[in-house]
Formats: C-alpha cells, structure tokens, sequence
C-alpha cells in the first residue's frame, strides 16, 4: 500500500549508509561460499587407489619406471612403490578430471564426503539459526540495530580466523573447525537482514512514501550483489587452490578493515536508528536495570516458547492455513535438498569447478525473473493457482535434470534448462505466491507471528528429513537414473504436492480469520476492485 516517491535510486541516496551495508554483508558472504565448498574438497584425504584407476586419476605403466627421464615429477617411491600393474597417478589439477584434492585422487569420495560433512553442517546450522532469529529479533528491540550488525561485522573476522587456521591443522580438527565458524556465523548473521529492515522502517517513519522503495532498493541491492559475488569467486576458483591459506589469511585481513570502516569512518560509520524516546523502549530499559542478565535470557526464550505455541494454536484454528505451511514447509525442503547439491552433481559430470559455480548467478537470475512474473501470474490464476503453477514448474524442471542421469550425453543440458531455467522461475513465482497466500489468512496484528511460525516449521522440517538428501539420494559414483535420484525424489515431492493443493482447494470450506478472504481465495469488495 505504499506508493512510494521516487524510485528505488532515491532510497538509496536517503540511505546510502545502510545500503553500502547491504551490498557489503550480503556480496562477502556469497563471495566466499564457493572458494569454502572448494577449500572443503581440498582437504578431502584418502589412500592411493589401485589399478583400475578412478575418475580424478591416471594410470602409469610399469615400464615408464625403466627410465629416468620417463617417471612422473610427482612420483615417490616411499608413497607408492612401484607395482607390475603399474599405479595410479593424480591428474593435472588444470585438468577438468582432477579430482579437486591433492590428498585424494579418487573425485567420486572427495564429492561424496564433502557432501556428506556440508549436510550435516548446514543442520547443525538449521538448529542453531532456529533460536539465532528470536534472541536476534529480541535484541534488535531492545538493545537496538547498530549493536547486531556490528556483532555481525565482528563475527567476520573470528570466522575467517578460525579458517585460517583450519589450514595447517590435523583433519579431525579441520572438520571441528568447520562446524565451529559455521555455528558462528549463523548465530551472528540470522539478525543481518531484520536490523536492515528495521533500519529502513526507521528512517522511513514519518516519511512512509519511502518505505516501499527502500525495501525494494534493499531487494535490488542483494541480489545485484549475490550475483557480482558469484561472478567475483570465479577467478579465484579458476586457481584450483591447493593451499587456501593464502585466500583465507587476506580475507581476515578485509573483515578487520570493514570492521573499521562501518564503526569508526565518519563517512560510512553506521549510526543508531532506535528511536530513544519510544516509550516501549523506555518500559523496557527500566526493566532491563530491575533484572539481571541471566533473566534477560531466560526471558527471551520465555517470549521464543510463547510466541511459538501461540503461532500454532493461530493456525491450527485455519485447517487451511496449517496444510499450506506443512506443504511450504516441504516445498522448501525438497527443493533447497537439491540444489544444495549442484555444484557438486555438475563437477560430477565432468565441470571444472569454477564453470560449476555459474549456476549460482544463473540460478538468481532466474528467481529474478520469476519474481518480476509473479504479480502478473497471480491476477490471472489467483495466489494458489499462481502457487501451484510454480510447483508443476519445478516437478517438470527437477525431473528433466534428474533424468539426465539415464542420458549423460544430455544431462548437462537438461541441467540448465530444468533445474536453473525451469525450477528457478518456478521458485521465483512460488515464494511471493505463497506470501500473498498466507497474509490473508491471519489480521494484520498477527503477520509477525504467522511469518515467524514459517521459519520455525521450515526448520523444524529441515532438521528432521532434510539430511535425506545428501546422506542418502546422492551417490557421485552412482550410474543410470540413480544419478539423478535427488532431482527426481524433488520432483515427486513436488507432484505429490500438487495434488494435496489441489484437494484442499477443492475441498475447503471453512472460512479464513479474515473476514475479506476465504479458503485462501481474496474476496475483495467492489470498492476494492475500483480502486
């Protein structure tokens, strides 16, 4: 409802310093997401494999071993002596069958368990991000909106230490570090983008005119930025780094600086936008000087257990709604567990790893275009047509990736056209669908409550059926329609949903908590309609 003023390029002169924030927070994170799955590959270890030799390898006859001039460079008699079948050599880590790790030569294992530790990594996350939103939420209210990004900023340079010196240390505490600046990050980063939005809901008070356009120069920022990151990480994975000291150490270097440059540069330090007389936070600071810390926390998690059971009981008074969120739920489930797995599924096909990672801004780009359909698919099919069609999208799009299986010749392509062309406009017109679906069924008090209620459950089904995944539906030595068992285990799930819809469509009959809507279907009065 707000119209705004002047454009998305006038909130961002009222707001410059935040949204140089933005662009910041939001490029350094995706920027060294694909060097870290790459860094992770790199200290994949494993013995030498024997004759026959694996994907990631080479073989080498017994008689190159006759003559001096004809042993390999990197061959040590003490690693591998030399046998009558010959041994297996690693390919050229410029080759596009390297195996990604000079500590492994087989790629199938060093895939396989990099999958398997990013799974579980990314759950133990799930949880730990669960409860990072609340305190973050509580402390953003209170404590006020500076104090959590620059934690955040903070935050940065212990991470990129940690990985630093995650590289010059035995495997199993490599792999503790991992969880450990993982768990980190998330906890320190879930409270990013609400302090950005509260910020912009600040400056824009009084001035509401702007407030639209500046969430929309908020979107636009991130996603330029996602993509200019993806892009940016290209050179670096076009290194093949053995070594990511040498990448991590700068890194560390870069968060310190930001840490300087939003804290203490007159021209780009942050500034407080909480306003101090609000008398809600008044209220609250003479509680805050009444209770110690340990009741502050324990008040928090009081808020995070009532608030929760109170989401629930809202919904479950809305058959409807309460199928729709399991359904989001699953939806997001099913489709985040493949694509997760991207990367990995085309340096399994062959990709050298710095082309796997285009389709990350392929990926984006697609979710934009979808997005900028979606007001247009949602007048002509409603939200929940709109829903259900982004939903036959992705199944039709995820089962022609994973049919590529059965037709290596073509899986590359049906790659990029089902999974990134397909399943992200799909996705781009499901999130605001599903949005539009949901915000009529609760009154305008509860949408906070309904939308955190949606985290809860897209965690709550992350962490239970999540890991199926990449513990179990993928194996990078998998052959035929195996290969693409993740894609079609999605498309399914997305099939399967489809239908649920459509039964709930066709079946609902009670009525919303809105008075102007009904079984998820706006009902609008003419004077809605004129205007």
């Amino acid at each position: 409802k707000l119209g705004g003023s002047g454009g998305v390029f006038k909130a961002i002169r009222l707001m410059p310093r935040i949204m140089m924030f933005a662009f910041w927070q939001q490029f350094y994170a995706y920027f060294s997401g694909d060097p870290f799955n790459a860094y992770v590959n790199s200290n994949i270890s494993c013995p030498r494999p024997k004759p026959p030799c694996p994907v990631g390898s080479h073989w080498i006859g017994p008689d190159s071993f006759k003559n001096a001039s004809t042993i390999p460079a990197s061959f040590n008699e003490l690693d591998a002596p030399i046998s009558h079948e010959g041994i297996c050599m690693p390919n050229d880590r410029f080759d596009d069958a390297w195996s990604l790790s000079a500590k492994c030569m087989e790629k199938d294992v060093v895939l396989g368990k990099t999958t398997r530790i990013n799974g579980l990594n990314g759950w133990i996350a799930a949880f730990f991000g669960l409860f990072a939103v609340f305190v973050a939420g509580q402390l953003i209210d209170t404590t006020g909106r500076r104090p959590v990004l620059i934690a955040f900023l903070s935050s940065n340079i212990v991470v990129k230490a940690l990985l630093f010196v995650s590289c010059f240390v035995p495997y199993n505490v490599f792999v503790v570090f991992l969880f450990l600046q993982n768990v980190i990050e998330v906890a320190f980063a879930a409270g990013v983008e609400p302090a950005l939005n509260s910020m912009i809901a600040d400056r824009s008070r009084g001035n509401e005119d702007i407030r639209g356009d500046g969430f929309a120069a908020l979107g636009v920022i991130m996603h330029l930025s996602d993509v200019l990151a993806f892009l940016a990480g290209y050179p670096v994975l076009r290194l093949h780094l053995t070594d990511y000291s040498i990448f991590w150490g700068p890194l560390t270097l870069v968060s310190i600086i930001a840490y300087i440059v939003f804290n203490f540069v007159p021209c780009s330090a942050l500034s407080e936008t909480l306003p101090q007389s609000d008398p809600e936070l008044a209220e609250e600071d003479e509680t805050d000087d009444e209770e110690p810390a340990g009741s502050k926390v324990k008040q928090c998690f009081s808020i995070l257990c009532s608030e929760t059971i109170a989401g629930f009981k809202m919904v479950w008074a809305d058959p409807f709604l309460m199928q729709f969120l399991v359904i989001w739920a699953i939806t997001t489930m099913a489709m985040t567990g493949s694509w997760n797995l991207s990367t990995q599924y085309l340096l399994g096909l062959g990709y050298e790893q710095a082309n796997a990672s285009l389709a990350r801004p392929a990926w984006h780009l697609a979710l934009v275009c979808g997005a900028a359909m979606s007001p247009c698919v949602i007048r002509h099919l409603n939200a929940t047509g709109a829903y259900n069609l982004a939903l036959l999208m992705m199944a039709v799009g995820f089962f022609w990736c994973g049919s590529g299986g059965h037709d290596l010749q073509h899986a590359s392509l049906f790659f990029w056209v089902g999974t990134v062309v397909f399943g992200g406009i799909g996705v781009g017109i499901l999130t605001p669908s599903f949005n539009a679906v949901i915000s009529i069924r609760v009154s305008d008090k509860e949408q906070g409550k309904l939308f955190s209620l949606v985290i809860v459950l897209n965690t709550i089904c992350g962490l239970a059926f999540g890991q199926f995944w990449p513990q179990l539906f993928y194996k990078p030595e998998a052959a035929d329609w195996m290969k693409g068992l993740p894609w079609i285990a999605s498309a399914m799930v997305f099939l399967l949903l489809f239908i649920w819809i459509s039964l709930l469509v066709s079946f609902c009959n009670n009525a919303a908590q809105k008075p102007e809507s009904d079984c998820g279907e706006d009902s609008s009065t003419d004077e809605d309609a004129a205007e």
